[in-house]
């Protein structure tokens, strides 16, 4: 069962947060939660635990109760692929990368149309495999030769240049063109 002055306020917290208001989010999802404890007296919506930790990760850098906060959302709701999303998110913005990229692949499992997880996951990229696949990524020779391939990429990539540049016809003594 809904409270509706928690639903309120997580709303108006969305739409802060569709606004680039996140500070202001933060104490509107904040707000939910509250009022959610107060007239359920039971646990809050996971989908106001989850918006609050992302908002709490992206303006406060406070990544371990964020992050704490997201996981406990996708435990209670691991159906919801908006909270794999929030996840995600925190995971990627704190620095844990692979940590983030699992857990948006995780809601991709869930939700294969999920635009946001989509773009999330299309803005990270994918990883090719290490030049010397025996070997640690991070090995000096995975390292060498990953560089090196990059470089040989980029070269490739570049538009070519002539070494005389196109001129424009010229005109004849005439004035035609």
């Amino acid at each position: 069962m809904l409270v509706r002055p928690a639903e309120q306020s997580f709303n108006k917290g969305m739409e802060a947060l569709a606004r680039g208001e996140a500070v202001k989010a933060l104490a509107m999802f904040e707000a939910a939660i509250r009022l959610d404890r107060q007239f359920r007296a039971a646990r809050p919506q996971p989908r106001y635990i989850s918006f609050y930790g992302l908002c709490l990760g992206l303006e406060s850098h406070r990544w371990k109760e964020a992050v704490d906060l997201c996981r406990e959302a996708v435990a209670s709701e691991s159906y919801n692929p908006d909270l794999h999303w929030n996840l995600g998110r925190v995971l990627v913005a704190a620095g844990r990368r692979k940590e983030g990229w699992e857990v948006l692949r995780r809601g991709l499992e869930v939700d294969d149309q999920h635009e946001g997880l989509r773009r999330a996951v299309a803005a990270m990229g994918s990883r090719r495999r290490p030049a010397v696949p025996f070997l640690d990524r991070s090995h000096p020779i995975n390292k060498l030769l990953g560089k090196m391939a990059h470089q040989e990429k980029a070269k490739k990539a570049a538009p070519k240049r002539d070494a005389k540049p196109v001129r424009a016809a010229r005109r004849t003594a005439s004035g035609r063109t």
